[in-house]
């Protein structure tokens, strides 16, 4: 009896200093391949702190705040929305506030990221921006005489069936927005349709993924369209004739960004890992990947750090900030309406 008591107690003892042993547990959630998976990453997260980076990968932002609503709170540390996600995961409640002073690397953000709206709440900050980007018109350099400077590009006359065009209803009616001079967040959705109706004459192809667009330029079919920023970039480096602008009319932009998930047992992890992400090192080294690079970093010393054919490459451009309008939240009842317009517009004959 005693026997089993003692192996009893030895078993116990084990497994307490088994569980003491075993390094903390960081949960990340985020898209798969994008940055903060790239095993030089976490090799080096994981040896300056000594905790065990753990991913979890969604595929669509409503797909991640699901996630963390149902069972994410006290098990998923730090995720990653994007900046029109941010005010609806406020809504649910699944954030906690951040304390920038935190950050050591918060001084290297551009300001007019960090100070958008849609990142804070009553005042306070609650997600970070990391990688941004944008959706603007490009065109084939052989085939347009540039430089071109406006949206009007895509509606001129001699565009005629050259055109692909994002089929994507918000990015389409803040595009046609912009091009009418009206306000993309509040348009008038009855001149937007006409103009996209107009629009529609010149279309050949909306497209929907790189494989669309990439197909499409390259055998003749469209001369002109509005495309990715980094997809525009991958084409200049491998020689495309193409020609990337940001129009004075403005562009459509993207922020994707850290937050911390409310009730977090690992506050102090997650906030190194923030400010790891945001770091100039990592961001310059993602940027310098060759086969896995990184959109433009939210890091501005680390966009000056960057060579030019990098910078180019990923479109890395303070100066083009100031002229996008970033995608943010839009209300249910006004997306669906969005939605329902941009749906009648390619349904028209």
């Amino acid at each position: 009896m005693k026997r089993a008591i003692l192996a009893f107690l030895l078993l116990a003892v084990l497994i307490l200093f088994t569980a003491c042993a075993a390094p903390p547990r960081l949960v990340v959630a985020n898209w798969k391949d994008y940055g903060s998976d790239l095993p030089w990453a976490v090799e080096a997260f994981e040896k300056k702190t000594g905790v065990k980076v753990v991913h979890q990968y969604f595929n669509s932002e409503e797909e991640l705040l699901a996630m963390v609503r149902e069972g994410g709170i006290g098990k998923i540390d730090v995720i990653l929305p994007n900046l029109a996600y941010v005010q609806p995961a406020l809504r649910d409640d699944l954030l906690q506030p951040l304390d920038l002073q935190s950050l050591s690397h918060i001084k290297e953000i551009y300001p007019e990221l960090l100070d958008l709206p849609d990142l804070q709440k009553d005042g306070r900050p609650y997600c970070v921006p990391w990688m941004w980007g944008s959706t603007s018109l490009a065109y084939n350099t052989e085939k347009v005489s540039g430089p071109v400077d406006s949206w009007s590009l895509l509606w001129d006359p001699q565009m005629r069936g050259k055109v692909g065009f994002f089929d994507d209803a918000p990015t389409a009616i803040m595009t046609a927005a912009l091009y009418l001079g009206e306000d993309p967040y509040d348009p008038p959705l009855d001149r937007v349709k006409e103009a996209l109706l107009d629009l529609k004459k010149n279309v050949k192809l909306y497209w929907s993924s790189a494989d669309d667009w990439l197909k499409a330029f390259h055998t003749g079919a469209i001369t002109a369209g509005n495309l990715w920023s980094g997809l525009a970039g991958t084409q200049m480096a491998q020689g495309d004739p193409i020609a990337f602008v940001i129009p004075k009319e403005g562009s459509v932009g993207w922020l994707d960004c850290w937050a911390i998930v409310k009730g977090t047992a690992h506050e102090d992890l997650a906030y190194q890992w923030i400010d790891y992400m945001i770091s100039t090192d990592f961001q310059v080294r993602w940027a310098k990947d060759p086969e896995r690079s990184s959109p433009a970093p939210a890091n501005r010393t680390a966009h000056e750090m960057l060579p030019q054919e990098v910078a180019r490459r990923i479109q890395s451009d303070p100066e083009a900030l100031g002229h996008l309008f970033m995608q943010r939240d839009i209300p249910p009842e006004t997306l669906q309406r969005w939605i329902e317009l941009w749906q009648e517009v390619k349904a028209s004959p």
